[in-house]
């Protein structure tokens, strides 16, 4: 007679829903926190139903939706590895929302979804932490979310994060305005908090090649916690006061500068016979680029990085003055010329000249 199977339950198999649900519950204040006098709209349903209920404010009736989804990337990797979670939560959401900012767009909301191998206390807590701080930045409700454990899939102590964020905006102001941006024009830079969240495949690479040639700088690299949590891994900035600029000011288009850097994102917003001009491509740079550019070509900097600038706008020249109010440090780093045969997208000055 065959021995009969030990019976064995989902525990067994490497998740356990009721620690999911007992550290999301312990979160419950700092969650709901978000849903606090928000000025867009009421979180009309109560914590941990099967999905969330935001009622807008009257003002946004019939306003388009808008939506937007990322990550943090591979930027995980070094968060785990140096055990820095604080302001992981600025990139998770940052990523989005500065996305819909871009198309002009006052946030709703957000909502999370973190798939890992096994759950543990010691990254979710603080991440969760900081996602709801990065929600409060941007003003908007963290409406909900979900955790997924993937055993056998996923390593013990791995995990991923993805957002995704939900606004509206008034059509009719709604950007990039393409047929309205003209010759002269010019472009208003504003300072990212350092790499933000893109190019880190790279930077990763560049880590092990110094480990590899060089383990002395490598180990004082590592063990440099400044280096790491100020200019390494620094969180992405929320421009959150983007909303509020555009409703006073005739902005044309902006570019979030994310992956690809100014190569690719950029022309996403330029007609076709113009060009950007960037003339001063180093206004805001930072340390953590001189230690890159040991590494990579100057044209693989600006193809990967932001290069200090998260955002750029596009703007007549007279609302300069106007545009500063809203962020002191922003500054002009180039403008818009007409495109000839020759021309790419984007011209970067001491890159392709």
């Amino acid at each position: 007679m065959e021995k009969p199977y030990k019976k064995i339950n989902y525990k067994n198999a490497g998740v356990d829903t009721e620690k999911a649900q007992n550290l999301i519950y312990n979160l419950k204040r700092s969650i709901l926190s978000t849903h606090n006098n928000l000025e867009t709209g009421v979180v009309r349903n109560n914590f941990g139903g099967f999905a969330g209920l935001f009622s807008p404010d009257n003002r946004f009736k019939g306003y388009d939706l808008v939506a937007a989804t990322d990550g943090v990337g591979t930027k995980i990797e070094l968060c785990r590895k140096f055990d820095f979670f604080s302001d992981i939560g600025d990139d998770l959401v940052g990523m989005c929302v500065n996305d819909l900012y871009c198309i002009g767009a006052q946030p709703f909301f957000f909502l999370d979804y973190i798939s890992c191998g096994k759950l543990s206390e010691s990254w979710y807590n603080p991440v969760m932490k900081s996602v709801t701080k990065a929600c409060q930045k941007a003003s908007m409700a963290l409406l909900g979310g979900e955790t997924a454990e993937h055993p056998g899939t996923m390593k013990p102590d791995d995990f991923d994060l993805a957002g995704f964020c939900v606004g509206a905006v008034d059509y009719n102001k709604a950007l990039p305005k393409i047929d309205k941006i003209k010759e002269g024009d010019v472009i208003i830079g504003f300072a990212s908090t350092g790499l933000h969240s893109n190019g880190f495949s790279l930077v990763r690479k560049i880590l092990q090649k110094i480990k590899k040639q060089n383990p002395k700088e490598y180990d004082s690299l590592v063990s440099d916690k400044n280096f790491i949590e100020k200019k390494l891994l620094a969180g992405t900035r929320i421009y959150s006061f983007i909303p509020e600029m555009l409703s006073k000011t005739e902005v044309k288009a902006l570019a979030h500068i994310t992956g690809g850097g100014f190569y690719e994102n950029i022309p996403r917003i330029l007609p076709a016979d113009l060009c950007a001009y960037i003339e001063k491509p180093k206004l805001f740079q930072r340390e953590i680029y001189d230690f890159l550019e040991r590494f990579v070509k100057p044209k693989d900097m600006y193809s990967t990085f932001n290069m200090g600038v998260g955002i750029i706008a596009i703007i007549e020249e007279k609302y300069v003055d106007l545009i500063k109010q809203f962020d002191k440090k922003s500054k002009i780093i180039g403008y818009i010329q007409k495109r000839t045969q020759n021309d790419k997208n984007v011209i970067i000055n001491g890159i392709d000249t």
